[in-house]
């Protein structure tokens, strides 16, 4: 019986073209199925953080305007201190046309009135995410993803 085993195998040498190329097939399938979902993720964690980075960004105007009670006394300067993390560039159109890379934290900001401002950041994956907020109107917020009003 040992002997007819070991005859077997010693007589097969290698794969057969058939089954080298169904796995080729199957792994072929998978990779055109696993890709697309890869990418989609990715964008999608990309379009995470720079909303991340704007909420964070808010936190920090907030928390100056409570010394200030005005968003047009507010500078760079004074929100670096308050969030050193994220880099704020001063910039008009900040919440509808954003120009700041959320891959590298920096957001644009504008204190447009005494109780107005914008925040706004563009994800790596080239969309962009924005707020405005009034604080005459309660708190009023309108959130912007990629220059129209929207929710996140």
């Amino acid at each position: 019986m040992l002997d007819l085993i070991h005859g077997r195998a010693r007589s097969r040498t290698g794969y057969s073209l058939i089954e080298i190329l169904t796995v080729i097939a199957i792994i072929a399938i998978l990779t055109a199925i696993a890709i697309p979902v890869y990418f989609g993720q990715r964008e999608k964690a990309q379009d995470a953080a720079a909303k991340s980075v704007v909420r964070d960004a808010m936190t920090a105007v907030e928390s100056v305007y409570a010394d200030t009670h005005d968003f047009s006394a507010v500078d760079d300067s004074d929100l670096h201190a308050t969030e050193p993390s994220i880099a704020f560039v001063d910039a008009a159109n900040a919440a509808v046309a954003p120009t700041a890379d959320a891959g590298e934290n920096e957001v644009d900001w504008h204190g447009t009135g005494v109780t107005t401002y914008e925040i706004g950041s563009l994800s790596r994956s080239g969309r962009s995410f924005g707020v405005t907020v009034d604080k005459s109107t309660g708190g009023a917020t309108k959130f912007y993803v990629d220059g129209t009003v929207g929710g996140w």
